[in-house]
């Protein structure tokens, strides 16, 4: 395999060529050439035949025509001509290629594939694609899809790798309207020649990636797979949705990417014994890496729940007797704290209900009572901002609630005034739900990733035979103790 490092060809560029390039809004080629200028600040070459000049850039009929050197060529045309213009782009010596086009083996034109592949063997040029979306940083965007149609998200530590790039953008889309951060998207389309076994061995040693999440429908190597994330989630977790579980999904990747899907079962062990956190839904897989990207690991899945709203307390509650998460009770000492800071008629028992006239203060006084308690490894925080009392600074309070080490995450219901305090809260890295349920299965991946970078420590050998002997001999003397005493004989 290709050393992960060539991939920093993509992402990194020191020049970029669009072959096909357009000057008329509307086109792929016009839209992917905005963001291109928006986001990228090397030199950009545009390619079309039929064009002198786009956008104020100086275009050329041929990649071939460009007098400087070209760092990365991005090819949108149509599948017939892609084998023509990656010629072009060879002789160029171009370091790496993104393969926009679709109408390759997911339309089973495996040929037409396989004569990319053939191509650029024993050439120096990597190829990102077909059928796909290329890559999105904070400082190059390949997207052709127009950015008041699909909001880009701010720089963060969650990078994404994504077989579909339909599925890739709309999460992307959700991920930016929410306010999390991205810090890398790769779309590899049908991975001709990148797949995700490189993307994710160099997201692995990536250290602006403190999180990864991805999107797979085949994996090309089983062993490998498991080999390399093996290696990557004692350091940082992995979240992976597969898709193409039922048999007609999998008849769909067929059609989707031209390769078959595996059995579900197949993929979940090999998930489960590479440590990675497996995804049953698009939302668990946005909700999971962003709690795992900011919050550290639970492990024993003891939580709290603050709120000013008993009802959501309860429905916290149950929701986390589903997931297998305990709400144990408060120690003594936190419930005598919490007494000293909250009303006679609120509740200083987990679910803690602070009640509907609770103001910022009395939830950073109550958290800081809870955080306190050994007991307790996270806390879901469910403030109901629509109450008179509670204002603007709730959100300053869990953001400094930061401090006391503990996994947080929020819940917030509501409409627009709501989800501008949750947006600042998210800015901040604290991750917040519109659904106690979605809070409390987040919190859940969070304990499935304690077990895996800390598992419970096996008994030594020692350990076991001792407490073998003393079973033995509680055994003997129990048996001994039930015998009746025989009188001697005088």
């Amino acid at each position: 395999m290709t050393t992960s490092s060539n991939l920093d060809v993509f992402l990194t560029p020191l020049s970029i060529a669009l072959i096909g390039a357009s000057r008329t809004p509307g086109k792929v080629g016009y839209s992917m050439l905005e963001n291109i200028r928006k986001s990228f600040t090397g030199p950009i070459y545009p390619i079309n035949p039929e064009a002198t000049e786009i956008g104020g850039l100086n275009a050329f009929p041929s990649i071939t025509d460009v007098p400087e050197p070209v760092d990365l060529a991005i090819i949108a045309v149509k599948a017939e001509i892609v084998p023509i213009v990656l010629d072009e782009c060879i002789k160029k010596k171009v370091r790496a290629v993104i393969v926009i086009s679709a109408g390759f083996s997911e339309i089973g034109n495996k040929k037409g594939e396989e004569e990319l592949q053939n191509m650029i063997k024993g050439k120096n040029v990597r190829l990102l694609g077909p059928n796909c979306l290329g890559v999105f940083t904070k400082n190059i965007d390949t997207l052709f899809l127009p950015r008041e149609k699909l909001k880009r998200p701010s720089d963060g530590s969650i990078s994404f790798l994504t077989q579909s790039g339909a599925v890739g953008a709309t999460i992307l889309d959700l991920i930016g309207f929410e306010g999390v951060g991205i810090s890398k998207f790769i779309s590899y389309g049908n991975a001709a020649d990148v797949n995700e076994l490189e993307i994710l061995s160099y997201l692995g040693k990536d250290m602006a990636t403190r999180a990864i999440a991805m999107y797979v429908e085949t994996i090309h190597d089983g062993p490998e797979f498991i080999k390399i994330a093996s290696k990557i989630t004692p350091i940082k977790p992995i979240v992976a949705l597969k898709a193409g579980k039922s048999e007609k999904g999998a008849e769909a990747v067929l059609s989707h990417t031209g390769h078959m899907a595996g059995p579900a079962q197949v993929y979940s062990a090999a998930f489960k014994q590479s440590g990675i956190i497996e995804a049953q839904t698009t939302q668990d897989l946005f909700d999971f890496a962003k709690a795992l990207s900011s919050q550290p690991p639970l492990r024993n899945g003891r939580i709290a729940v603050i709120t000013n709203g008993g009802g959501f307390g309860i429905l916290a509650a149950d929701a986390a007797s589903r997931a297998g998460l305990e709400l144990p009770e408060l120690s003594n000492e936190t419930v005598k704290a919490l007494k000293n800071v909250i009303p006679d008629y609120a509740v200083p028992k987990n679910p803690v209900d602070l009640t509907g006239d609770a103001n910022a203060e009395r939830y950073e006084s109550a958290l800081k009572a809870v955080a306190s308690d050994k007991n307790i490894e996270g806390i879901l925080v469910i403030p109901l901002v629509q109450t008179p009392e509670l204002d603007e600074k709730i959100v300053d309070v869990l953001r400094d609630a930061k401090i006391y080490g503990k996994s947080i995450v929020a819940c917030m219901m509501g409409g627009e005034y709501t989800m501008k305090h949750a947006r600042r809260l998210e800015a901040f890295g604290i991750p917040v739900y519109d659904m106690p349920e979605r809070a409390v299965k987040a919190l859940a991946a969070l304990r499935d990733y304690g077990r895996i970078v800390a598992p419970p420590a096996p008994e030594k050998v020692e350990e076991k035979i001792v407490k073998k002997a003393k079973k033995l001999l509680a055994k003997k003397a129990k048996k001994a103790a039930k015998k009746p005493v025989k009188k001697k004989k005088r």
